[in-house]
């Protein structure tokens, strides 16, 4: 914006146009005018000095005379606008031949009047019109002129007679050669000022286009605080900020709100002056507007820098995400629900099942019919929990004694009776005590979720194997098994939610694709690492590690608990 600024501003100093660079307007060609004009009358308050007989008889002086007269007057009164703009090189015309019959007519009052003619030639030569015509006409003519002077003196013959004239003539070429190559430099000027006042019009268009269009508010400041620029959403939220009544409030006057809706910002928090003291950060929650019409918006801000690197000012950028905030509250709030209204009925039902099962009067054929029931209703609200915990994206995991190596014990020994039905052979080394701090329960669903797949993946006649001991001062679990593995790029969206390889989906392998990411993260959750190794064909190895280093392996969570060994 000030780049354009600029550049209007120097174009209008400058104060040409391509199509008529020399003039612009009748103040222009009367400005121009004035020198001669202004010569004129000292020629003639000086000639009427010195010889004021000669002053009042000689015709060229005053046919000279007449013709600039005529000149001043075509310049104040022609309708030039409705003229072709070369129709007003004919006043400097007109002045050369008033200024050549002044300079006849007066050199014998007055010495070096033919220098005068270097005025209107200066007008011509600026016009850049026929610029070799002038350049030619600037020389002969004052030659012309001299020598007529020269031959009314009767000054002799010779080669002196010839030569002494010419340093006049000389000295006007000069100078319109001069004022011509001026003309062209300020020429070429101009036309690069008006390619870059385009180009920067164009761009000026483009960056206002483009910020409008943006669904986010934004807006420049400099280092002082000053706005240099804000589209039109960023003053559509200005305005929704502004308190009732207050035509231009400041920075800390503006209702802008903390993330508990309630308290406003202190100054020195609010994200624009954050921004202007230098600092850039992303994704700050305010909310902006009176109470009972408040939005929501997530605020981010980077700095601008010079070539040198020092700090000129900021972007500051508003998105909207009141909607969003709210989607996740309705979110919220039915998981809430569902998590109570799917998983007590179907507790319910397992219950009963149990209760069903262990009935001695129950045939062994119902018994069955049962044991099937159960087990499906168990998967299912196994399946619901998992569904509703990825979708609540956070586990609680509260942090309490525990030994790690008891809680993979007892998975082991409630995953038996599945292994040996499904024909696997499930091996365990667990080397404990392993004393730590955590959530028994999470740490049985890690646990649980980590052999559960092995033996789903796993073919009969395969082997698990479950190893489980301190290593470095943390606790480690190793869970192995020789089924169907994973390729590389398999392996590499192991932990995300919902995938599920090619080879078991195609197979009948039952799953969401839930397990190994909310095994993973709460193991993050206890300040843990989890990492697997797999080769396609061959098996698949989970590495679960617990305690003070084991942040460093890939966890950004705080450690709860380290294993105190035996």
């Amino acid at each position: 914006m000030r780049l354009l600024a600029g550049i209007r501003q120097l174009n209008s100093i400058i104060g040409l146009r391509e199509e008529a660079p020399a003039v612009s307007g009748r103040a222009a060609l009367i400005l121009n005018q004035g020198p001669t004009v202004a010569a004129t009358v000292v020629v003639l308050a000086l000639i009427a000095v010195v010889h004021p007989h000669h002053a009042l008889t000689d015709p060229a002086l005053w046919a000279g005379v007449a013709i600039i007269a005529a000149a001043t007057a075509a310049a104040c009164l022609a309708p030039w606008d409705r003229l072709p703009w070369r129709a007003q090189l004919l006043l400097p015309v007109a002045d050369v031949v008033g200024l050549s019959l002044l300079a006849v007519g007066g050199h014998h009052s007055l010495a070096g009047l033919s220098v005068l003619l270097a005025l209107p030639f200066f007008w011509l030569a600026w016009s850049r019109v026929l610029p070799r015509t002038v350049r030619a006409a600037s020389f002969l003519l004052p030659l012309a002129v001299v020598y007529v002077q020269r031959i009314n003196e009767d000054a002799g013959e010779g080669l002196d007679y010839l030569l002494r004239p010419l340093l006049m003539p000389v000295m006007v070429l000069a100078f319109t050669v001069s004022v011509s190559v001026m003309s062209s430099i300020v020429a070429g000027t101009e036309r690069r000022l008006g390619d870059a006042l385009r180009e920067a019009e164009q761009r000026s268009m483009l960056l206002d286009g483009i910020l409008d269009a943006a669904n986010a508010g934004v807006v420049v400041v400099d280092q002082n605080g000053s706005d240099l620029l804000m589209n039109a959403r960023q003053k559509e939220i200005h305005r929704k900020a502004t308190p009732p009544g207050a035509a231009d409030p400041r920075e800390d006057e503006l209702l802008v709100f903390g993330a508990g809706r309630s308290d406003p910002l202190e100054a020195q928090d609010r994200p624009v002056r954050r921004a202007v003291q230098g600092e850039e950060f992303t994704g700050q929650l305010v909310w902006i507007g009176p109470p009972g019409d408040q939005g929501a918006y997530s605020v981010s801000a980077r700095n601008m820098l010079d070539s040198a690197g020092e700090y000129r000012g900021s972007v500051v950028v508003f998105h909207e995400v009141t909607d969003l905030l709210e989607a996740l509250s309705a979110k919220d709030d039915f998981l809430a629900n569902m998590n109570h209204e799917l998983r007590t009925p179907l507790t319910s039902i397992v219950g009963y099942l149990e209760m069903a099962q262990d009935d001695p009067q129950v045939t062994p054929s119902l018994a069955m019919y049962v044991s099937v029931a159960r087990r499906n209703a168990e998967r299912l609200l196994g399946l619901v929990g998992d569904m509703l915990d990825a979708a609540v994206g956070k586990l609680d995991v509260t942090a309490e004694p525990v030994d790690f190596a008891e809680i993979v014990d007892a998975c082991v020994r409630a995953q038996s009776v599945r292994a040996e039905r499904s024909g696997i052979e499930l091996a365990a080394r667990i080397d404990g005590p392993l004393k730590m701090a955590g959530d028994a329960r999470r740490l049985g669903q890690v646990v649980d979720n980590l052999v559960s797949n092995a033996l789903k993946y796993t073919r009969r006649g395969g082997t698990v194997t479950i190893t489980a001991g301190s290593e470095a001062g943390n606790a480690v679990l190793e869970v192995s098994d020789t089924g169907i593995g994973m390729s590389e790029d398999e392996l590499e969206r192991a932990f995300t939610r919902f995938f599920r390889t090619a080879s078991v989906r195609n197979s009948a392998i039952a799953g969401a694709g839930l397990g190994l990411a909310i095994a993973k993260d709460l193991v993050e959750a206890h300040g843990g690492a989890i990492v697997a190794r797999s080769t396609l064909g061959e098996g698949t190895t989970f590495r679960v590690t617990l305690g003070p280093t084991a942040a460093r392996q890939g966890s950004a969570s705080a450690v709860l608990g380290a294993p105190t060994g035996d």
